[in-house]
């Protein structure tokens, strides 16, 4: 008896490492593949992965049962549903297999799972990576299945073909769900070509993951009318913000998806440049702050050059100057902070922002936003003094 039970547990751990393994590495082949619900596995394993707005990842647990998972991979903008059932007693037999796509669960022969699922035939219950190489292996065959559905869509043929050659990339980079039996709506993912390599790594070294930058595209109909979507992994987000403060351009009648597509990338090209045309510009502005005023700097951000501290004094008055560089620097000027050094209020240092009385002129050159915002704190610190005084 207790044999059979060490035989159980061992069975189930390494079940349960290889759920873990997938929700950790994804599998390869989707486009999405780090994007992945699971339900089923031990109520303590049943996890969904999802992302919320701000980027982070978020588990939730659900109920389930030791001996099945059901496995929705995003696909196309679409998801397709997997249920696995498994034998815990004879873990050496590979699970059977159902698909929420029964048009192509129908088709499905024991040669072809033999053929493109070759996982099936040689299943090694000790390998991690088991279950994740099956996925890989049936979401590759459900993608030639659409392809070959995409033979009958003369529309969609050509929307397909022109991505492929327009953005000089290859079909793994593009997912496509074509209508089914019933269905008028059709769907494709891309995955665009936007270069990364350019931008400083300590704008994107605290996100996790790959730069991946994705445009679903829904066919409400034949017409080859359509509507976009944007999804970007953090690492790009963190340099040209949300999808969800992109304004997409809108889509004029009569536009092909290729020109479409290029003017999406377009506009995410112009957002990197200018995020790397303002960390330059903050850096060179840090720089001149620290010619000018090197012994009445108190800390900078070395890193994303986003702040500075400097310590003034006019006349024996002692008091802080916080200088802010935004994102959008220098489109958006720099925002000025003096602190008290005397006076506080219930909460915290008497302050005040100069901000709406700064000159600023983004074709200045680094040197001449220096002076101007020196020339602002100095004609501003009588009455900063004076209202300090009137504040304590």
């Amino acid at each position: 008896m207790q044999g059979g039970q060490s035989e159980a547990i061992t069975t189930m751990d390494r079940f349960l490492r290889q759920v873990e393994y997938i929700k950790m590495n994804g599998f390869p082949g989707g486009l999405c593949s780090d994007i992945v619900e699971i339900m089923g596995a031990r109520e303590s394993l049943t996890v969904k992965s999802y992302r919320l707005d701000n980027g982070d990842n978020c588990e939730k647990t659900d109920n389930g049962t030791d001996d099945e998972l059901l496995i929705k991979i995003p696909f196309a903008g679409t998801t397709i549903s997997l249920h696995l059932l498994f034998y815990p007693e004879e873990p050496w037999i590979p699970p059977d297999l159902s698909f929420s796509d029964t048009q192509f669960a129908s088709r499905i022969t024991t040669k072809d799972l033999e053929e493109q699922v070759p996982s099936l035939n040689s299943w090694n219950c000790n390998e991690d990576d088991i279950i994740a190489q099956l996925l890989h292996q049936l979401l590759q065959y459900y993608k030639r299945y659409q392809l070959e559905k995409l033979e009958e869509n003369d529309v969609l043929q050509i929307q397909y073909q022109s991505l492929l050659k327009g953005l000089k990339i290859g079909e793994n980079d593009i997912e496509v769900s074509v209508s089914r039996e019933g269905q008028r709506e059709s769907s494709l993912m891309v995955r665009l070509p936007l270069s990364l390599q350019d931008v400083p790594p300590v704008l994107v070294d605290a996100n996790p993951g790959t730069p991946t930058t994705l445009l679903e595209v829904t066919f409400p109909g034949n017409d080859g009318v359509f509507v976009a979507r944007l999804h970007l992994s953090p690492r790009v987000e963190a340099v040209v913000g949300g999808a969800s403060t992109l304004a997409l351009p809108s889509v004029p009648p009569g536009t092909c998806l290729m020109e479409y597509v290029e003017m999406v990338l377009k506009l995410l090209e112009e957002r990197v440049r200018k995020a790397v045309m303002s960390f330059e510009t903050r850096k060179q502005f840090v720089a001149e702050v620290l010619c000018q005023f090197g012994c009445a700097v108190i800390e900078y951000d070395a890193e994303r050059f986003n702040k500075i501290v400097l310590l003034f004094e006019v006349k024996d008055f002692h008091f802080l100057a916080i200088l802010t560089l935004g994102p959008h620097f220098p489109q958006q000027g720099i925002r000025v902070v003096l602190q008290s050094l005397y006076h506080s209020g219930p909460r915290e240092p008497y302050s005040c922002d100069l901000s709406d009385h700064l000159k600023h002129n983004a074709q200045w050159r680094p040197e001449e936003m220096v002076k101007h915002m020196q020339e602002a704190v100095l004609s501003a610190v009588p009455s900063f003094q004076t209202s300090s005084v009137r504040m304590a």
